[in-house]
């Protein structure tokens, strides 16, 4: 398994070349940039400069993340809301296609009181189906990622979902912290098994209600890391946690240094 992180980790105000050269420092093997609707719209000049950046340094760019799922609610009572989310993911495919990125992380749904579940279900998978070609095109996976948003909280359903989109482009981003209080991270990764494309990694801690960098909270990371073992599972563990306040790449440092001892756990 490879060392990734996600571009959260660093302040705000870093550029890429930041982000990057930082990362390649500190000795990741590879970083998940996150997009915006000023960043989807790079030319493709710019996206390859990023590509030949990161090839440059060593370091490899396996996925792409984005928050604007969250404004964008692909299950929105709205259909316009969710033909702008499933555009997103179509660009975001190709932006993922010019800088080599093989995963984009979608979150499904937010569910919302006003709409009945089995309406949210359906809503989401036809705004995915409707993308899911354009990530064919481009030889991308859209993951589905496991959120707080009241949808998909169980690993039996999540693989359902997936399942009944049944498309070869679609399949789960994993995220042991989200689920560490819902359920058992380790479980969830061997129902999901063959499905899974990529996988966050964080810290949470029941007892306080928060998410902590890593080694800091209670996920049981060694019952994780057998689980991932016994899948097959060999890409990228992409460390999701915000900066300290007090240094900006203190956090980067610390998370990678337990990141290195998870990935020892047997």
């Amino acid at each position: 398994m490879k060392k990734g992180a996600n571009a959260w980790i660093y302040p705000s105000d870093f550029t890429f070349d930041e982000v990057l050269e930082t990362s390649a420092k500190i000795g990741y093997d590879g970083v998940e940039l996150n997009l915006n609707e000023k960043i989807l719209e790079l030319p493709k000049k710019e996206r390859q400069a990023i590509a030949e950046k990161a090839e440059s340094l060593g370091l490899e760019l396996p996925s792409l993340c984005s928050g604007l799922f969250w404004k964008f609610n692909l299950a929105d009572p709205d259909e316009n809301i969710r033909k702008k989310g499933t555009e997103i993911i179509k660009k975001a495919c190709s932006f993922a296609a010019d800088i080599g990125a093989s995963v984009l992380l979608v979150v499904p749904a937010v569910a919302v009181p006003e709409i009945p579940y089995e309406e949210t279900w359906r809503l989401s998978a036809e705004s995915i189906l409707e993308a899911a070609p354009a990530a064919k095109e481009h030889g991308v996976v859209i993951g589905i990622e496991n959120v707080w948003n009241r949808f998909l909280y169980s690993p039996l359903e999540f693989r359902r979902y997936i399942e009944e989109i049944n498309h070869p482009n679609v399949k789960a981003y994993f995220d042991v912290g989200n689920i560490h209080l819902l359920g058992f991270p380790q479980q969830w990764i061997r129902h999901l098994s063959d499905l899974v494309a990529c996988i966050h990694v964080k810290d949470f801690k029941r007892s306080a209600l928060q998410f902590k960098p890593l080694l800091e909270g209670d996920v049981p990371w060694r019952e994780v890391m057998k689980a991932l073992r016994e899948i097959g599972y060999d890409g990228f563990l992409n460390v999701e946690v915000s900066p300290y306040p007090g240094h900006p790449i203190k956090a980067a440092m610390d998370n990678k240094t337990a990141l290195d001892l998870i990935l020892e756990m047997t």
